[in-house]
């Protein structure tokens, strides 16, 4: 919406006092604002950079280009201005043209016409520009020239690494002779990633009646484990 609609400021001051008057333009409004929006959509769709996904689809029919389900409004936009102004001869004024269309001013292309070589170096971040550059480079170029394309991308990652090893403990008890007793074992360990806990209890001789309740506990950013050996 780049212009609201006012219909009560195109009325004479002295009727717009009237609150019948008032209701009516305000019931109006919607309406016109509907023309008024879809009026410049449908001038902003006379113009390649200006067009919806409506508009560039009509400029892709009248080219025949057929748009994949990845590409994006922009590399559609990009692909239609440089099928759209093509022109022939094929120069090399008209090549570098071309290139600047495609590519902005962020492109380099170093000749070698003594050993028939050709390197260009682009920056082009939207899907389906490298693809659209290797049709220009197959119909613009002489056959006879070898081209070497490099596409490079530089971005710059910020953010944060939180990274540790773990924690892990081991106690160990050993029963011995025929005594009863009962033995509480607690612990616990700690760790952002891995942890893990071990209680080792050795029996011996004739134990037979004793009592363990195990309370070690390895806790982790991931879950919770302990191990009882025996």
């Amino acid at each position: 919406m780049l212009r609201t609609i006012d219909l009560l400021h195109y009325l004479p001051p002295f009727v717009q006092e009237y609150r019948e008057i008032k209701h009516i333009m305000s019931a109006e409004e919607p309406e016109f604002q509907l023309v008024a929006d879809e009026s410049e959509v449908i001038k902003n769709n006379q113009f390649i950079t200006t067009c919806d996904e409506d508009g560039i689809a009509a400029f892709e029919r009248i080219l025949g280009i057929t748009p994949t389900a990845e590409d994006t409004l922009q590399s559609r936009i990009s692909r239609v201005l440089i099928r759209w102004n093509d022109a022939v001869p094929y120069t090399w004024k008209v090549f570098l043209q071309k290139m600047q269309t495609l590519c902005g001013n962020d492109f380099q292309v170093i000749p070698n016409w003594d050993d028939y070589e050709l390197g260009i170096i682009t920056h082009l971040d939207l899907y389906g520009q490298v693809d659209e550059l290797e049709n220009v480079l197959g119909y613009m170029i002489p056959a006879n020239i070898d081209v070497t394309t490099v596409n490079e991308l530089n971005y710059e990652v910020d953010g944060s690494l939180y990274s540790a090893l773990g924690m892990a403990f081991a106690e160990i008890f050993e029963l011995t002779d025929s005594f009863r007793v009962n033995w509480t074992i607690e612990g616990n360990a700690g760790g952002a990633v891995v942890g893990s806990g071990t209680c080792e209890i050795e029996l011996t001789d004739s134990f037979s009646d004793a009592e363990i309740s195990v309370g070690s506990a390895a806790k982790t950013g991931l879950g919770v484990a302990y191990t009882t050996i025996i």
